[in-house]
C-alpha cells in the first residue's frame, strides 16, 4: 500500500508535501496525534505522540505493518522508523522490541538498525522518547507470557520468531556472552518449564549452559535445545529463525517436539567448565576500534583519571563534563561541530555536599537534572552506601542497575575498600580490575578523580598520590594545575592508550564556578611542574626582586601594579615567580601598596621605599586587600 491509500482510511488528514498528521485511530484522539511521513523507499511512517504502538495503530486500520510496504508484500521490518529518523538520515531501524514491566507497562523500546546497530529509547512524561544507548536493568524481553512452558534464546528476533510459531519465549537485553545471564532472569521465570536454545557456535553453547545451570533449581524443569541435532544443515553462529527460515514453520514445530522429546533434564554436570570456556582461538575476537565517550579523552566503557593538587579545580571540570553529556551539548574537551544525544550519568562522591553545592553548581552548568544520579547520603541511615566500594558485589549492583554512560568516583580513596592497601599493586589491580569488565559489558565509563603529591622532581605516573597502579589501570589520564598566567589553569593528557596524545587545554573557572576555555598548549604538566619548582628557587626570586625595584626605580619610585607584572613578564619572570618576589619585598619593607579610584574604577600601585627605616613606611592593617594577598575566586 502507498502512503496515500493509508491516507484515506484516516480522519482528519492535514499536511502535504511528504509530511502529514491525522487523528490517531487507536485511541480517542481529537487533536491530530497522529504524525505520517513517507520513507526514501515509498514505506508509510506512523508514529503517534500520546503513545500508542504501531500494532494497534494498523490493528485499527485493519492492516499489519507489513502493509506499510508498497512493493514488499509480507516484508515485516523498518516499519516503524521514526520520521525524526528519516530527516536526519540515519541508518533505518529494521525492528523494534518492546520491553515491558509486570503489568504490561512500556518501560523501554529496542531499536534495531540495518547496520546491526542497537538504540534505546523510553516514554517521557510527555509522550514522547528519550533516547539513549542504554537500556532497561533486568528485564527480560518476553514474547507471549512468562507462564508454563517458556523457551529462552539468545536475542529478540529469536523470541519473535517462536512466538509467531504460537509459543511462550524470552531473551535477556545484552545477547550472549559470559556473565550476561542475570539473577533477576531467573526470578522472572521462577517455576516455569523452561527449554533452552543454543545458537552454534561456542559462545552460543556456554551462554547457553550458564543459563541452565542459573535456572537449575528454580525453573521446575530445565532442558538445553541443540537444533544442530534435528537440523544437522545449520550453518556455523545458526539459530532457531534459520531453522525456521529454512524449512518452514510447520517443519520447524516437528523439529522443536522431537528436540523437547529427546532432550533429558538438564543437570550442572552437563555444563562445560566455566572458566575453560573463556578461552576461545584468536580468530573468533573481533576487532574493534576504540570508542569515545569524550573523542580523543575519555574512552567508553574504560577506566579514565583525573589528578591535580587541591584547589585546582578538580570537582569543577567534571561537574562541567558531566553537564554537557547531560543534555547533548559540548565541553571543552570535545572537538568543534561534535554531536551527541543526551546520556545518562551517576556520580559517586564524599568529599562536596549534593544539596549545598554540587546541585547549584551543576544547575549553572546547564546540566539536565534528570539524567544524573546520585546517592542521598542523608537518607542511609543503616550505612548501606558504605559498602558500595570498588570489587564489592554492592558496586556491582549499582552500576548493573542503574547502566549510566560515566560514573564519577571522586575521590579514588572514598571507593577503596577498608582492608586495601592502596600502595599494594596487586591489591589495587584486584579491586578495580572489575570495573573495566563490567564497564565493557554495559558501556559504562568510569572517570576517577585522584589527588597528585608534591614531591620534588615528580611527574607522569610518579604524580598519582597513593598509588601508582591507577595510572597504570587507566586508559586515559588527565593532570590539571595551574600556569603561569594568573587564574589560567591546564588540564594536560598524560596518558592515552586508543589515541595520540591530545593537546593541553587551557581555561579559567570565573566567579560562578564555571569553566571556560581559553586557549591550547603542547606543554605537558612536567614543564608546568618545573617551571613552578623554578619559580621556588633563591636565585631566581633574587633576580626577580632586583629587576622589579629597578623598574620601580626607574619609573620615578611607583608605578601601577599590573604595569609592573608585565614588564616583569616581558623580561621573562613567570607569575609564580613575580608573586613570591612581592611577597617577600613586602615582607622585608622595601615596597608598599597604595590604590586610586574608587570602588568601581580602583588601581593598585606599588611603590619602592628606598629607605625603610626612615618612617615614610607605612604599614597596611592585616585585613586590608592587596593584589596578592587576595586572589579572585577563580585563582583558588
Amino acid at each position: 500500500m502507498t502512503v496515500h491509500d493509508i491516507l484515506s482510511r484516516l480522519q482528519g488528514v492535514k499536511g502535504g508535501h511528504g509530511q502529514w498528521t491525522a487523528r490517531c485511530p487507536a485511541h480517542d484522539d481529537r487533536q491530530n496525534s497522529l504524525s505520517v511521513g513517507e520513507g526514501e523507499d515509498g514505506r508509510t511512517l506512523l508514529r503517534c505522540h500520546a503513545g500508542c504502538d504501531l500494532d494497534r495503530i494498523t490493528a485499527a486500520l485493519g492492516l499489519s505493518p507489513a502493509d506499510l510496504f508498497p512493493d514488499k508484500p509480507g516484508h515485516a521490518i523498518g516499519w516503524n522508523d521514526t520520521l525524526s529518523t528519516e530527516k536526519k538520515g540515519r541508518t533505518p531501524v529494521v525492528a523494534t522490541y518492546r520491553y515491558l514491566d509486570d503489568n504490561g507497562k512500556l518501560l523501554a523500546e529496542k531499536l534495531r538498525r540495518a547496520d546491526k546497530s542497537f538504540t534505546w529509547r523510553q516514554p517521557d512524561a510527555r509522550h514522547g522518547w528519550i533516547y539513549s544507548r542504554k537500556g532497561v536493568p533486568n528485564r527480560l524481553y518476553v514474547g507471549g507470557e512468562l507462564t508454563g512452558a517458556v523457551f529462552v534464546c539468545e536475542g529478540e528476533k529469536d523470541v519473535d520468531t517462536l512466538h509467531h510459531l504460537g509459543y511462550n519465549a524470552a531473551s535477556g537485553a545484552d545477547g550472549a556472552g559470559p556473565g550476561k545471564w542475570r539473577k533477576e532472569y531467573t526470578e522472572q521465570l521462577q517455576g516455569c518449564s523452561v527449554c533452552v536454545f543454543t545458537d552454534n557456535d561456542d559462545v552460543g553453547r556456554a551462554y547457553a549452559a550458564e543459563t541452565c545451570n542459573a535456572l537449575h533449581g528454580a525453573a521446575s524443569s530445565v532442558q538445553l535445545l541443540d537444533i544442530a541435532t534435528v537440523w544437522p544443515e545449520v550453518p556455523e553462529h545458526g539459530d532457531v529463525s534459520d531453522m525456521v527460515a529454512a524449512v518452514g514453520a510447520e517443519r520447524a514445530r516437528e523439529l522443536i517436539g522431537q528436540l523437547i522429546v529427546a532432550a533429558p533434564e538438564w543437570t550442572p554436570k552437563d555444563a562445560p567448565d566455566p572458566l575453560l570456556a573463556l578461552f576461545k582461538p584468536l580468530e573468533d575476537f573481533p576487532e574493534e576500534e576504540a570508542k569515545w565517550l569524550v573523542p580523543g579523552w575519555i574512552p567508553e566503557g574504560q577506566i579514565s583519571v583525573i589528578a591535580a593538587d587541591g584547589g585546582i579545580g578538580k570537582t569543577t571540570l567534571w561537574c562541567h563534563v558531566i553537564a554537557a553529556l547531560s543534555n547533548g551539548t559540548n565541553c571543552i574537551l570535545d572537538p568543534p561541530g561534535h554531536r551527541r544525544e543526551p546520556m545518562r550519568i551517576t556520580f559517586l562522591t564524599t568529599e562536596d555536599s549534593v544539596r549545598k553545592k554540587l546541585r547549584k553548581k551543576l544547575r549553572l552548568a546547564g546540566a539536565n537534572m534528570k539524567n544524573i544520579i546520585t546517592p542521598d547520603f542523608s537518607r542511609d541511615h543503616s550505612g548501606l552506601l558504605r559498602k558500595v566500594k570498588f570489587g564489592t558485589p554492592e558496586m556491582e549492583k549499582v552500576l548493573r542497575s542503574l547502566r549510566p554512560v560515566l560514573c564519577i568516583f571522586d575521590p579514588v580513596q572514598g571507593f577503596t575498600p577498608p582492608k586495601v592497601n592502596m600502595g599494594s599493586r596487586n591489591e589495587m589491580r584486584d579491586c578495580m580490575a572489575p570495573l573495566i569488565a563490567i564497564g565493557e559489558e554495559i558501556n559504562t565509563t568510569a572517570l576517577i578523580v585522584c589527588h597528585t603529591n608534591k614531591r620534588k622532581g615528580a611527574y607522569g605516573r610518579d604524580r598519582i598520590a597513593d598509588s601508582a597502579d591507577i595510572w597504570d589501570i587507566a586508559r586515559s589520564v588527565m593532570m590539571a594545575g595551574f600556569t603561569e598566567e594568573q587564574g589560567v589553569r591546564y588540564l594536560s593528557n598524560e596518558k592515552n592508550n586508543y589515541a595520540p596524545l591530545q593537546e593541553t587545554i587551557l581555561f579559567t573557572i570565573d566567579s560562578n564556578e564555571q569553566i571556560h576555555a581559553v586557549g591550547n598548549s603542547w606543554k605537558r604538566d612536567r614543564e608546568y611542574i618545573l617551571g613552578s619548582e623554578q619559580a621556588k628557587s633563591a636565585p631566581l626570586r633574587e633576580d626577580c626582586k632586583a629587576f622589579l625595584m629597578k623598574t620601580l626605580n626607574e619609573a620615578g619610585g611607583a608605578m601601577p601594579t599590573a604595569e609592573l607584572e608585565a614588564k616583569a613578564k616581558l623580561a621573562g619572570f613567570s607569575f609564580a615567580a613575580v608573586k613570591r618576589a612581592k611577597q617577600e619585598l613586602k615582607a622585608e619593607k622595601a615596597v608598599k601598596y597604595f590604590h586610586t579610584g574608587g570602588p568601581k574604577d580602583r588601581v593598585w600601585h606599588t611603590q619602592a621605599l628606598t629607605d625603610p627605616d626612615s618612617g615614610d613606611f607605612e604599614e597596611l592593617p592585616d585585613d586590608t586587600e592587596t593584589p596578592f594577598d587576595n586572589p579572585s575566586p577563580s585563582d583558588l
